[in-house]
């Protein structure tokens, strides 16, 4: 494994709610107008002409040439009757006003929402059961080189601090760490076994 110099920097993220606003329907106010007939009684005098037919006896007089015009002579006389008659219109008129007055107002409302936030956990348990695990393969025989070694010695480790498997055994929970190792086979798995052993046990020493 090759090890850093300098500072080591590891950028910690979170998240943050951000509102914005934007407009929406709401509803509508719905102002229905309706046309409703009635009769109307308005009274009008009217005029119109009448015949009074009155005949008077006059004293007798000899009759002139202008008497005597249309003498003895059968005929009709037509006198033109005058009035007046109900001629009926309709004015519109304005008798009122329906005013709608739409104000603005303001409320707060509150949003929640989940955000994540990253912390670092520094396991500093790991560092030294790390440093002892590298002294120990440096006076194994045939022991493999750290850089191959410690992926494995990390799933032992990560394991055995896992929540899911606490209390047991890492027999009891070697199914588990060969699955997640990805060996297909027996053999593979005992080339790498003695290494993921290390690491469940040293971090149970804590």
């Amino acid at each position: 494994m090759t090890e850093a110099e300098g500072d080591v920097r590891v950028q910690v993220h979170e998240e943050r709610l951000e509102v914005d606003k934007r407009e929406r329907a709401l509803g509508e106010v719905q102002v229905r107008k309706t046309v409703v007939a009635e009769q109307q009684t308005v009274p009008v005098e009217l005029m119109r002409e009448e015949v009074h037919v009155e005949q008077r006896d006059v004293v007798d007089r000899a009759a002139t040439e202008a008497d005597l015009v249309g003498a003895f002579q059968e005929e009709t006389i037509r006198v033109p009757l005058r009035g007046e008659e109900a001629v009926v219109h309709k004015e519109t008129v304005v008798t009122g006003e329906v005013v709608l007055d739409k104000t603005r107002t303001t409320e707060t409302e509150r949003i929640t929402d989940t955000v994540r936030k990253e912390r670092i956990d520094v396991d500093e348990h790991y560092d030294k059961a790390r440093a002892a695990y590298q002294q120990d393969l440096a006076t194994r025989p045939g022991a493999p080189e750290l850089a191959a070694a410690e992926p494995h010695f990390r799933t032992g480790y990560g394991t055995a601090r896992d929540p899911r498997y606490a209390g047991k055994s890492f027999e009891e929970v070697e199914p588990a760490l060969r699955q997640g190792a990805g060996v297909a086979n027996e053999s593979g798995w005992e080339q790498i076994k003695r290494e993921v052993r290390e690491g469940f046990t040293r971090a149970r020493e804590r």
